[in-house]
């Protein structure tokens, strides 16, 4: 949307990791409201000047134990489990069994991991849960919220409402979890001027400058740009 999401990953960067935090957790109120899209693309601006690492909790218990992780929080050297993602940071992701899964709802056990992989890293980014899951998940989020030095809540407009976000915040807060702020998805939310720009889009082969035209308009009006 015009380059604006580049910028609210920039602010929320500036207000977490540009304030000293080295662990950054990402979690939303409601299952697909974009938060490993928006852990991912802090992973990729923190790695730009730092080395970062990527912990991705969010995924659910492991169906089969063959679809299950081997890593645990407790374990000493968790390199052999990392991979590099094409963004250039690297990742961990756990998907646990049932089993397994509780070794990662002890708050201590998380921080004490974190610390480890801390000696290796600059900053972490940690791809969280939601708070009200419509899947059953491995690792709930106010099990390891209180690890992070900061948490960011990303919220859907449109699908969210303000009662949700208000039990999601008061389960953070009960967690101890380091509020830091909310992150508004709009996708199911646009303005008037971005679904003209969507619709004129589709005629940029027919005519690309009067579409561009059209795009450049829009951009420019702050009325068609005002969220109803």
């Amino acid at each position: 949307m015009w380059g604006r999401g580049l910028r609210e990953v920039e602010t929320v960067f500036l207000a977490t990791f540009g304030q000293g935090a080295r662990v950054v957790g990402v979690t939303g109120v409601l299952s697909d409201s974009g938060v490993s899209t928006m852990a991912g693309a802090l992973a990729e601006r923190s790695q730009r000047q730092s080395r970062t690492l990527l912990v991705g909790l969010a995924d659910p218990t492991a169906a089969v134990p063959a679809q299950a992780t081997t890593w645990g929080p407790e374990d000493p050297d968790l390199a052999d489990h990392v991979i590099t993602d094409a963004r250039g940071f690297d990742r961990l992701t756990a998907a646990p069994t049932p089993e397994m899964s509780f070794a990662f709802r002890n708050a201590s056990a998380i921080r004490n991991m974190l610390d480890g992989l801390l000696r290796t890293y600059d900053a972490i980014v940690l791809d969280l849960a939601p708070v009200e899951p419509r899947e059953r998940v491995a690792i709930p989020v106010t099990a390891i919220a209180s690890a992070c030095e900061s948490v960011i809540i990303v919220c859907l407009a449109g699908r969210v409402t303000k009662g949700s976000l208000n039990r999601a915040a008061t389960a953070l807060r009960q967690a101890n979890a380091p509020l830091q702020g909310i992150v508004v998805n709009d996708r199911f939310n646009p303005t008037p001027g971005e679904e003209i720009a969507d619709e004129a889009e589709r005629f940029s082969n027919v005519a690309p400058g009067l579409v561009e035209r059209i795009i450049n308009a829009v951009r420019n009006s702050r009325l068609l740009n005002t969220k109803l």
